[in-house]
C-alpha cells in the first residue's frame, strides 16, 4: 500500500530519499531546495513527497520542489538552467504551462489564441507526462492546505478541482490522487454530509474491522489449500466521496450500504485472479449483478481488476477485488507506473503507449467540455461564438514510426504526412502503411494512427496530385512543395526544347525523374471453361480471372488488394493480410488496386481462432451457437494445453458478410470461459 510521508525539513526529507531509493547522494535536489527561499520550502517539499509517492524520478522531483518558487515568480527560467541544467528547465517549462489547466472551465475565453494556447499545453502532456503530476501534486498539496481557506475560497477551488484535475487524474488511472481529491473536494463542498459519513463509519469501525478480519481468515485458509503460488489479503474501507456515490446511485442510505468495505486479493499471475474468483464463489454466494471483469474488459483509463460481492459470514454482503501485483501497482499509479525516466533525461516510450497517452488527454479533455455544456444553463451573450466541444476537432495528431507526433489539419492524407516531414519525403512517396496495413494515399488520417511512408528511389510526383478533386492533398504547404517540383521539371522542359532547337535534330529526351510504368509480366489467357469472378472489379484495368487468397480468405467490406501472379490470375487479398505486408521489393509492382463490385457470391469461407479456459461442454456451447445462428462449420480443430487448462479451437465457417462475421466474434466472446475470438490477418 502506498504510505504517505510528512517530512517538512529539507535535511530530514533529503535523507529519506536516499533510503527510500538506496542511493548515495541526490545532487539535483539538494541543488534544488538550496535554490528555494523558505517560504517555499514546505509547499516544494509537500509536493515532491507525493511525487516519491509515485516513484518519479530524481529530475521531476528536483523540478517539482523548484515549481512553487518558479511559478510565484522568484526565480528565473535561465538560473535553473545554470544550476539544473536544460533538462530540468524545460520540465519546468512545461510544468507552467500545465499551469492554465483552470482555464479550460472558463471557455468564455474563445479568442483563437487562446484557445491554440490552451490545445499546445494539452499537447505538451503527451511530450512529458512528469509536468501532468507536478500539476496534479501541487493541486493535492494546495487541498489538504485548503482548510485555511475561507468557506468561498474552499468552494470555488473544490468545485475547479472536481471539474478538472480529478478526471485528469482519473483518465490517467492515478487512483492514489483521485480518491483524495474526490475525498478533499466532497469535505469542502459538502461539510455537513461528509462529517455524518465519517462519524458513522467511525462509530462502527471496531465492529467492522472484526467483521473484515474473519472474511480475511476464511478466504485465506482457502486460498492456501488450493495450488495458487503466493497472494496477499488486504481490508480496506470504501473512500467517503464513493459511499455518497453508491447512496446515490443506488437511493440507499447508511444503513442500507452493506458492502462499504472491501477485501482485496493479490496474486502473481492472472490465471491465479480466475483460480482465486471460483475459490471465493465456492465459499459464498455470489451477487451477479454485482460482478465485473476489467481484467478481460479494461476500463478505458487502463484499470484492471475482477469486482466480485457475495453473500459473506453472517450473510453479510461483502465486495471482493482480485487483482494481480502489478494490476494493483498500475491501479494507484496509473500512467506514472508505464513511464520510468532515467536519471538526467527521459526515457523515450515506444509509440504505443504515446497513442494510448493521447488518446486518454484528447477524451479527458473531451470529458470536461461536455460537463461544462451541461452545466453551463446560461445562454453565450449577443455576438459570441458558443463554447467549443472539442479543441481538436479541426486537428489530427499522428505518430512517426518513432514516436514523435505531427500535427495536422482534419481531413489531412499521407501525403501531406510525407511533405511535412520533408520535401524529398514527399517526392519519393509512392505509398502508406497505417498501423502495418497499406492504405491509399487519399486516406484520411485519424488522431493516434501511426503512419508509415514508403518510398521510391527517385522522386516521382504526380500531376494527379495537385487536382482539388481528387483529395490526395489537404495543406497548403504540402500543396506548394508539389507545386514547386513541377514548375521544376517544367523549367527543365523548356531548356531541353530550347537546345534541340539549336541542334535541330529530332530526337527523344529522357528525363531521368519521370515516371516509368513498370511492365506486368504477360498472364495467360484463362481456359474458357473459368470465367472471372463477377464480385471483383480490377480498378483502371478490366476483367481478370481473380481468385481468393487461401492465405486470409478476405470478404466483402474488407479493404483488399491485387497480387498479379504467374499464370494464375489476380490473386485477392486482404490489405492487412501478413504475405502482403511482407512482399519482398522486387515483386511490389505486382500489386494491382482491386474492389469489390456489385454483386457478391452468396458464401465465402473464413478461418477463426478461439481460446478459452476448458471446462465440460465447451465445445458443445461453441457448435450450439452456431447452429442456432445457422453457420455452416466446414472444418474444425481442437488442442487443449494439460498444464493451464487452455483450449484452442480453430474453424472454418462459411461466412456472407463481414458485418455476420463482426457479429459471430462479438458473440463467441460472451460464451462462458472464452477469453478470446478472432481471426487471423493470413499466414
Amino acid at each position: 500500500m502506498v504510505k504517505r510521508h510528512t517530512h517538512t525539513d529539507p535535511e530530514t526529507w533529503l535523507s529519506h530519499v536516499e533510503a527510500q531509493r538506496g542511493e548515495k547522494a541526490l545532487p539535483l535536489l539538494r541543488k534544488a531546495t538550496h535554490l528555494l527561499s523558505p517560504v517555499f520550502i514546505e509547499e516544494g517539499l509537500g509536493i515532491a513527497t507525493i511525487l516519491l509517492e509515485l516513484g518519479l524520478d530524481n529530475e521531476g522531483l528536483s523540478a517539482s520542489i523548484i515549481y512553487p518558487m518558479l511559478k510565484g515568480h522568484e526565480i528565473h527560467l535561465d538560473t535553473i538552467t545554470d544550476h539544473l541544467g536544460e533538462s530540468n528547465s524545460k520540465l519546468l517549462r512545461d510544468a507552467i504551462q500545465m499551469g492554465a489547466l483552470g482555464k479550460l472551465q472558463h471557455l468564455q475565453d474563445r479568442q483563437s489564441h487562446q484557445l491554440e494556447n490552451v490545445r499546445k499545453m494539452l499537447l505538451a502532456m503527451v511530450a512529458d507526462v512528469r509536468a501532468v503530476l507536478i500539476i496534479l501534486a501541487e493541486r493535492l498539496w494546495l487541498l489538504r492546505k485548503a482548510k485555511n481557506l475561507s468557506i468561498p475560497e474552499q468552494e470555488k477551488f473544490a468545485k475547479e478541482t472536481m471539474d478538472v484535475y480529478a478526471p485528469l487524474a482519473n483518465r490517467l488511472g492515478i487512483g492514489h490522487l483521485k480518491w483524495e481529491m474526490e475525498d478533499l473536494c466532497f469535505r469542502y463542498l459538502h461539510p455537513d454530509i461528509y462529517k455524518h459519513i465519517a462519524k458513522w463509519l467511525d462509530s462502527r469501525r471496531e465492529e467492522r474491522e472484526l467483521y473484515i478480519q474473519k472474511v480475511m481468515d476464511e478466504l485465506k485458509m482457502a486460498l492456501t489449500k488450493v495450488n495458487i503460488k503466493s497472494f496477499e489479503i488486504t481490508g480496506r474501507v470504501k473512500h467517503i466521496y464513493s459511499i455518497y456515490r453508491k447512496m446515490q446511485r443506488k437511493n440507499s442510505t447508511l444503513d442500507e450500504i452493506y458492502d462499504i468495505s472491501a477485501v482485496r486479493v493479490l496474486v502473481s499471475e492472472i490465471e491465479d485472479c480466475y483460480a482465486a474468483l471460483g475459490i471465493v464463489h465456492s465459499m459464498w454466494v455470489q451477487i451477479p449483478s454485482e460482478f465485473d471483469d476489467y481484467v478481460m474488459h479494461p476500463k478505458p483509463n487502463g484499470y484492471r481488476s475482477i469486482h466480485t460481492a457475495v453473500r459473506g459470514p453472517e450473510n453479510r454482503t461483502v465486495e471482493v477485488q482480485i487483482r494481480t501485483l502489478q494490476m494493483h501497482q498500475e491501479s494507484e499509479l496509473g500512467v506514472a507506473a508505464h513511464w520510468r525516466y532515467k536519471e538526467g533525461g527521459a526515457q523515450k516510450s515506444d509509440y504505443e503507449a504515446k497513442i494510448a497517452w493521447l488518446r486518454q488527454v484528447m477524451e479527458w479533455q473531451k470529458e470536461i467540455a461536455s460537463s461544462t455544456e451541461k452545466k453551463d444553463a446560461i445562454p453565450a451573450e449577443a455576438g459570441t461564438e458558443a463554447p467549443p466541444k472539442d479543441l481538436f476537432a479541426d486537428r489530427v495528431y499522428v505518430f512517426t514510426p518513432t514516436g514523435d507526433i505531427v500535427d495536422l489539419p482534419q481531413g489531412a492524407t499521407p501525403l501531406d504526412f510525407a511533405y511535412h516531414i520533408h520535401s524529398e519525403v514527399g517526392h519519393r512517396c509512392r505509398g502508406a502503411k497505417i498501423g502495418g496495413s497499406i492504405v491509399p494515399l487519399t486516406y484520411h488520417l485519424q488522431t493516434g494512427e501511426r503512419v508509415e511512408i514508403l518510398t521510391a528511389k527517385q522522386p516521382n510526383p504526380s500531376r494527379d496530385w495537385l487536382n482539388p478533386h481528387s483529395g490526395y492533398l489537404k495543406t497548403p504547404r504540402a500543396r506548394a512543395k508539389v507545386l514547386h517540383w513541377f514548375k521544376a521539371l517544367d523549367d527543365l522542359h523548356e531548356a531541353e526544347k530550347a537546345e534541340k532547337t539549336k541542334i535541330k535534330e529530332k530526337k527523344e529526351v529522357v528525363i531521368p525523374s519521370t515516371a516509368i510504368t513498370p511492365e506486368l509480366p504477360v498472364i495467360k489467357k484463362p481456359p474458357s471453361s473459368k470465367k472471372s469472378r463477377q464480385d471483383i472489379q480490377i480498378l483502371g484495368v478490366g476483367h481478370l480471372l481473380t481468385q481468393i487468397a487461401r492465405c486470409c480468405k478476405p470478404l466483402p467490406g474488407e479493404p483488399i488488394i491485387g497480387y498479379i501472379t504467374l499464370g494464375k490470375g489476380v490473386s485477392i487479398h486482404r490489405k492487412s493480410c501478413n504475405n502482403i505486408l511482407h512482399i519482398t521489393e522486387d515483386t511490389k509492382n505486382r500489386l494491382i488496386e482491386v474492389d469489390w463490385g456489385e454483386k457478391t457470391s452468396d458464401i465465402y469461407p473464413v478461418d477463426i481462432k478461439i481460446d478459452a479456459y476448458d471446462r465440460h461442454g465447451l465445445l458443445r456451447d461453441i457448435t450450439a451457437f452456431f447452429a442456432s445462428e445457422k453457420i455452416n462449420v466446414l472444418g474444425i480443430q481442437t488442442y487443449t494445453e494439460k498444464n493451464s487448462h487452455e483450449a484452442h479451437i480453430q474453424l472454418t465457417l462459411e461466412i456472407t458478410a463481414l458485418e455476420q462475421l463482426n457479429h459471430i466474434l462479438s458473440r463467441l466472446k460472451q460464451i462462458p470461459n472464452v477469453t478470446r475470438a478472432w481471426r487471423e490477418a493470413g499466414k
